[in-house]
């Protein structure tokens, strides 16, 4: 039986536009190796005829819509993104019309949890290998509160949210068992997961290094403006002193005191007054956009230091999934061995025996592969190296859990083993 997964994660400013890109595939996809780009044009959004830009769209909803007196902090939770789906063997099951619809249905479902209006995409991926959905949600509150912690705050809601779910989509005659905690879940949620670690360490070390391109651009028009301000100072040193001038006072006592200078030293005068005043405003303009920069500066290295740290956090999370891939391939290769060792003694056995044997062997590896690698599409067992009587059980197994058998034998050609 397959499983109904759904699970949410929180966005901070810094990290809406690593979500469009990956969304969007307006960068990672060309070192992605699990999008396959030949049919990224099968991708959709259900909320949106053309791509939209995530941050404008967010800004816009909290424009309208917030009411709180208080000044948004930066490290606010921006936007919630619901991802959907199930294993690969679910959605073989499904015409195309079902697969849209069961998306339909869980986007109905979280609009009706959540608010219609709060929802911003609904981007299903069809490039990969098992279908699902992104669902962005911006967390304003039916007061007006852009508050991600009042709708998931409770350690319970998420667990709710999975029981909701499953209700919705069973009752819209979807056959899927609840998300549980166990082996195959747990497989499940590991190979989802690894999928967006892989593709936000890469989109975070695109950010880092346009944030660091940014910091550069502002470091050089600080430079510019220092080199402004000291060609106006050189050209003032060139204008004599005011104690080089040659100034003669005349008149006095019967009537008023003039001052004589020559006509050059008149306008070295006001060459000074010019270059003085001109100082003085560049000096202002000087102080003003340094004070800007600084700010913009400041934020700058803020916002290296959140993504520095994510980057840290995700690389850790994909070493921890690497050391789990590590061990599911020693116990995968254990099972491997042990089957093989199973079947060299069988060989000996009579023609009749092993028939029986091989059949079962066959559904056995099929069952293998159904449980233990849904996401990524590499099978441990491959068809082409079963033996006739195993592949005869492995094409059975597919059939009686309703899936299609592809590149099966011919009927005549089949051969149910020797009379019991």
């Amino acid at each position: 039986m397959s499983f109904a997964i759904i699970r949410m994660q929180k966005f901070k400013a810094p990290d809406v536009k690593g979500m469009q890109i990956h969304n969007y595939r307006e960068k990672e996809s060309h070192t992605n190796p699990d999008i396959d780009q030949e049919k990224t044009g099968l991708n959709y959004d259900l909320l949106n005829d053309s791509k939209i830009e995530f941050s404008e769209a967010i800004q816009r909803e909290i424009d309208e819509r917030y009411k709180g007196q208080k000044t948004i902090r930066k490290d606010a939770v921006r936007l919630c993104e619901f991802v959907v789906t199930s294993d690969r063997d679910f959605f073989d099951k499904l015409s195309p019309e079902d697969e849209k619809r069961f998306f339909e249905e869980s986007l109905s479902f979280l609009q009706e949890r959540y608010g219609k209006e709060n929802m911003l995409y609904g981007i299903v991926h069809r490039d990969e290998k098992t279908p699902h959905m992104h669902v962005g949600m911006v967390p304003i509150t039916n007061d007006g509160k852009l508050a991600a912690k009042q709708f998931f705050g409770k350690k319970t809601e998420l667990q709710q949210l999975q029981t909701k779910f499953h209700e919705h989509v069973t009752e819209k005659g979807f056959d899927l068992e609840r998300g549980v905690s166990s082996d195959r879940k747990h497989i499940e949620t590991q190979r989802l997961k690894a999928l967006t670690v892989k593709e936000q360490v890469k989109v975070l070390e695109n950010e880092l290094k346009q944030k660091q391109e940014e910091k550069q651009v502002l470091n050089k028009s600080i430079e510019d403006t220092r080199s402004r301000l000291s060609e106006v100072k050189k050209s003032l040193d060139k204008v004599p002193g005011f104690d080089d001038l040659q100034i003669k006072t005349k008149g006095g006592l019967f009537r008023s005191e003039t001052i004589e200078m020559p006509a050059r030293d008149f306008e070295n005068i006001k060459v000074l007054a010019q270059g003085s005043e001109s100082l003085r405003e560049e000096n202002k303009l000087y102080k003003s956009h340094n004070l800007d920069l600084m700010g913009e500066n400041a934020n700058l290295k803020q916002q290296l230091a959140i993504v520095e740290k994510d980057r840290e956090k995700f690389k850790r999370e994909r070493d921890e999934l690497r050391q789990e891939n590590q061990r599911l391939s020693k116990k995968l290769g254990r099972t491997e061995l042990l089957l093989n060792t199973i079947h060299e003694l069988y060989k000996r056995a009579g023609e009749k025996h092993r028939y029986v044997f091989e059949n079962l062997m066959g559904r056995a590896k099929q069952g293998i592969n159904k449980v233990l690698d849904p996401f990524k599409g590499d099978e441990l067992f491959s068809k082409k190296d079963l033996s006739k009587y195993e592949k005869q059980g492995f094409e059975q197994s597919i059939r009686d859990s309703g899936g299609i058998v592809r590149n099966s034998s011919n009927d005549n050609e089949k051969d149910f083993g020797p009379e019991m």
